[in-house]
């Protein structure tokens, strides 16, 4: 793999299975080595996505085209892992990921998404949520990161990140201020929550095997990965105890066996 594409990287012994791990908005590949540390029998691979790239003129780095079909051509020239993979993302990383099963349905040997949704079926719930997106971005071009930083921490969906190692959250802190602001405005923008069209209508025609987390903290996107597992052919639901929407990090030893037992189940990795 060359390393330049991708944030993160940590090889498992040969012939392991590869995830491909996908962060939330304001992070980055590096955000998953606690979780690649405790399943070292997997090859991790973690990109920073479109519009979070600290420097987007780095060899390899993604840009600031953010809309669907930038990312998922981003994602197709990635380095081929030689092996089948398993897709994992996390929020924004969860809503690619969703897509990217989708367009590429037999690169993908499982998916497993972390504070997911389909995106917004109601078009004036979209609407609403467009708005909001665009005046955030203006916000962080207006002001700058660190001040965006401080304010996006302070959210009830952000907030339970604080439970985090001191270790982690110092370096999670760093990586973030390192990003531009015009780069997540560009995410925002192109990306969000209500850019791209909704997924629950063709959810029934995904036949990878599914793994839906989420925090038992986090109730609203617990209760879509109950709606989703619902819809979902193959899927199966895991509920984080004692974590909330980082729920693969604010409860790592949960998630990471609870993340095994799947893959284990699957024929994915040996029991």
């Amino acid at each position: 793999m060359n390393a330049s594409r991708s944030a993160f990287f940590q090889p498992g012994p040969p012939g392991a299975p590869a995830v491909l791990a996908l962060h939330g908005f304001t992070g980055g590949g590096a955000d998953f080595a606690p979780l690649a540390a405790a399943l070292p029998e997997l090859t991790w691979r973690a990109p920073d996505l479109p519009g979070h790239a600290p420097d987007p003129a780095a060899p390899g780095a993604p840009g600031d085209d953010c809309g669907l079909e930038a990312t998922l051509r981003y994602l197709d020239d990635l380095p081929d892992a030689g092996v089948p993979e398993i897709l994992l993302g996390y929020s924004l990383g969860a809503r690619v990921a969703l897509r990217s099963a989708r367009a590429r349905p037999h690169r993908f040997a499982a998916l497993i998404l972390i504070g997911a949704s389909a995106g917004l079926a109601d078009p004036a719930e979209r609407a609403a949520r467009r708005i909001e997106d665009e005046r955030l971005a203006e916000r962080i071009l207006a002001h700058g990161v660190p001040a965006f930083l401080d304010a996006w921490r302070q959210r009830p969906l952000i907030a339970t990140q604080e439970r985090l190692p001191e270790d982690w959250k110092h370096a999670m802190r760093a990586r973030r201020l390192r990003l531009r602001a015009a780069g997540l405005a560009a995410s925002l923008r192109g990306s969000g929550q209500a850019a791209w069209e909704p997924a629950w209508e063709w959810l029934p025609q995904l036949s990878v095997p599914v793994l839906l987390a989420a925090g038992a903290e986090d109730s609203k996107y617990l209760a879509l990965a109950e709606t989703l597992c619902a819809r979902l052919p193959v899927a199966e639901l895991m509920s984080v105890p004692n974590a909330g929407h980082l729920a693969h990090l604010e409860n790592l030893p949960a998630f990471a066996s609870g993340l095994h037992a799947f893959l284990a189940r699957r024929k994915i990795i040996g029991a």
